[in-house]
């Protein structure tokens, strides 16, 4: 579903981040249900406790959505928080139940500058619903 690579970016975006939030989005020709394997782009807009893009970053992503590598993915962290998305999570990314942009978000939850966890969601009649739960193990990421 993601790749090695990117989920070594995903999580290095995050980790570097830390203790702020990391929040941005993944590029891919194909589409996310055959796989992510395209380059994370981090935006520069994260806070602690927020979900957020710059104006500059929010430029970009659109611009993007309109090109060859479109966003496929969106992803932020939570610095010393669950993978869970939270309740300011699904109000900015769904105000009035009205998703803003429709694609799979995966929320990394990072402890002492380190990702431990993660949440993959959809989105179904306007709210989130978790596809897949991941955790680092010695070897690497495994579903669960």
């Amino acid at each position: 579903m993601i790749g090695e690579a990117v989920w070594t970016a995903l999580t290095t975006a995050c980790e570097h981040a830390y203790p702020d939030e990391a929040c941005g989005w993944v590029a891919d020709r194909a589409p996310a249900s055959r796989g992510v394997t395209g380059p994370v782009r981090a935006a520069t807009g994260g806070a602690r406790g927020r979900f957020s893009f710059s104006d500059d970053d929010l430029l970009a992503f659109i611009a993007a959505t309109r090109g060859s590598m479109p966003p496929r993915l969106l992803f932020h962290s939570h610095p010393d928080g669950d993978a869970t998305l939270s309740a300011v999570d699904r109000a900015a990314l769904a105000p009035a139940g009205v998703v803003l942009h429709p694609l799979p978000h995966l929320v990394i939850a990072v402890a002492g500058a380190r990702a431990h966890r993660a949440t993959l969601y959809t989105w179904q009649a306007g709210a989130p619903v978790p596809i897949a739960c991941f955790h680092r193990a010695s070897h690497g990421w495994t579903c669960s």
